[in-house]
């Protein structure tokens, strides 16, 4: 059985990998179709097991916890389920949603001010996530840390998107875009 470090990871492989089976890639990295707490997700006597989409999927309460305590959406650790290059996806596509959301903000407190600073938010761990699997004096992820087709597909399309030059100047852009966002607007 699958094992995930948090319930966001686990929902991020399901929408990855059924992109990966020809869902449109990006569409939906939320819940996917279906998904209800207490019907996909059982309690265990030390996790979750949810009933995806594409298998079950075990997270640890143990490991969510700590995830939650230090505010790690993903995770604590390396992931096991989402390769390198994935997840430079998954931080594209949040990053491309704080734009989206920032150029409708109207400025004013609230639900949307909350939706942009979690879009940029995630998109800087998303990368964070990434550079996890670049090891010490080393220029590039290895090969051997992409191990999905649409991880080798990510990389095919852009060759530097795994490269720490690349990795390092998204993580400083997406963390930059937030702390912009909330000195803007952390006294209205």
């Amino acid at each position: 059985m699958l094992t995930a470090r948090t319930l966001m990871e686990a929902d991020i492989y399901v929408a990855l990998t059924r992109a990966q089976e020809g869902a449109e890639p990006g569409v939906e990295l939320t819940p996917a179709p279906g998904f209800e707490p207490g019907v996909n997700l059982t309690e265990g006597p030390d996790a979750w097991t949810y009933a995806s989409p594409v298998g079950d999927i075990t997270i640890p309460y143990a490991s969510e916890k700590s995830a939650t305590l230090i505010g790690a959406h993903w995770g604590l650790g390396r992931s096991r389920l989402i390769d390198a290059a994935e997840w430079t996806a998954v931080g594209r596509l949040y990053w491309e949603r704080g734009v989206e959301a920032d150029m409708a903000y109207n400025g004013e407190p609230g639900k949307e001010r909350d939706l942009v600073a979690l879009n940029f938010e995630l998109a800087a761990e998303a990368i964070a996530e990434a550079i996890k699997f670049l090891p010490e004096g080393v220029h590039e992820v290895p090969d051997s840390e992409i191990w999905t087709a649409y991880g080798a597909d990510i990389k095919a399309d852009d060759p530097h998107v795994v490269t720490r030059a690349r990795l390092e100047e998204d993580l400083e852009t997406y963390s930059g875009a937030l702390a912009d966002f909330r000195a803007l607007y952390s006294d209205s």
